[in-house]
């Protein structure tokens, strides 16, 4: 794994996902309502996070999340320090 994960990382995996432009991804997109990432989505999504160098968070770490940019600072929590 890299040792940096960076928003814009977050934002090519989701992208990816989706299948559309890197640069219709922002911090303030809602995942559930705006993107429709449903939970197997979001399952998929953390496995292409895992792949491309981010860091799973624990599942309870995902309860607050909503954005794009909760994703990314859920992801960044969950780097070793």
């Amino acid at each position: 794994m890299t040792a940096h994960f960076s928003l814009n990382d977050l934002n090519r995996c989701i992208a990816q996902h989706l299948g559309c432009d890197n640069a219709s991804i922002a911090g303030q997109l809602r995942l559930v309502e705006d993107l429709a990432i449903d939970s197997l989505g979001m399952h998929a999504l953390l496995i292409d996070i895992e792949e491309a160098g981010g860091h799973i968070p624990p599942p309870g770490a995902l309860e607050h999340v909503s954005t794009v940019a909760d994703l990314f600072e859920a992801v960044a929590a969950a780097a070793p320090s």
